[in-house]
């Protein structure tokens, strides 16, 4: 049976579709953000991160790495990511769990069994949503939303769009809600800000809309970050593309959030958004005035905190 790896999951989520909502974080994405949130779901393998707040220092992961990887002196443990092949052996041997391991595998009706626990507060809107990472790279994630369709779960699957369309045409027919991130327009910007281009993105997205135009909805989300994806011109493509593809139902400007700078640390990456303010209220009033000005859809509004002094 396959299994799927995931990060974790989130119950009581109002943020990722309709409701109240359990969303499972899967490992693994197509795309390499500059600004991902979760960068800890960009690789499918293992990671192990320490927090130095657990740790008291006594020394129980000391030579356990087999590919000595691990080291540590007065400033705290250092973990080499050269060398770390994901093993978690140092995570097994540290009593504090100061060391943690990025990843769970389990088999779909495992976490089936798991997720439909939560159907208690899902109430007549909410539901689980697959998230990531691209849970779509997966083939345990068509498994795992049949399985909780035939529990009678609403589901929703947010993806980057960035996969093969076989991949996405097996998860349909499985799936209530699609969250579709469209990010940048130009695909020469594109390919700079997420390392790919986006011709498999916008190809998809023909194919969600076809889907939205029957029985699926298609909610579509743009993250607006600073000095990348939050030009009027690039808001009024994506626009201009959702009006001209039709069968949306709602579009998301996801304003960028900094709370993920402490992930950055621990898988030892120099974010480069470290110090980029929170979006400012007027900048998104303008965006938001631009998007509806194109038609896009019906829904179309902001999400996520906002600099209110500027």
């Amino acid at each position: 049976m396959t299994k799927i790896r995931y990060l974790d999951i989130q119950r009581m989520s109002s943020e990722d579709g309709p409701g109240l909502r359990t969303t499972i974080f899967f490992k693994g994405c197509s795309l390499a953000c500059a600004w991902c949130h979760n960068p800890e779901s960009i690789a499918k393998k293992f990671q192990v991160h320490w927090l130095e707040s657990r740790c008291i220092g006594c020394g129980s992961c000391d030579n356990v790495c087999p590919n000595q990887a691990l080291s540590r002196d007065e400033t705290g443990v250092h973990i080499d990511r050269r060398l770390c092949a994901g093993c978690c052996t140092c995570v097994a041997a540290c009593p504090t769990l100061a060391l943690e391991c990025k990843g769970i595998d389990a088999e779909p009706e495992e976490l089936c069994r798991e997720l439909v626990k939560d159907r208690a507060y899902f109430g007549r809107d909410g539901g689980v949503t697959l998230s990531g990472g691209e849970a779509l790279l997966q083939d345990g994630a068509v498994e795992l939303l049949r399985l909780l369709k035939a529990e009678g779960i609403q589901t929703a699957v947010d993806t980057c769009g960035n996969v093969f369309t076989e991949q996405l045409q097996a998860a349909l027919p499985y799936t209530d809600i699609l969250l579709y991130d469209l990010k940048i327009m130009n695909d020469a910007e594109h390919q700079r800000w997420t390392g790919r281009g986006n011709a498999m993105i916008l190809r998809n997205l023909g194919v969600a809309a076809l889907w939205a135009k029957g029985n699926g909805r298609l909610w579509i989300r743009t993250p607006i970050i600073p000095g990348a994806t939050d030009s009027v011109e690039n808001i009024r493509a994506i626009g201009d593309r959702i009006n001209a593809i039709g069968g949306a139902e709602r579009w998301e400007l996801c304003a960028f959030n900094n709370l993920c700078n402490d992930k950055y640390k621990r898988l030892d990456i120099d974010w480069a958004f470290q110090n980029t303010p929170l979006v400012s209220k007027r900048h998104m009033e303008e965006l938001l005035a631009v998007a509806r000005s194109t038609r896009a859809c019906e829904d179309i509004r902001a999400t996520g905190a906002l600099n209110e002094e500027e």
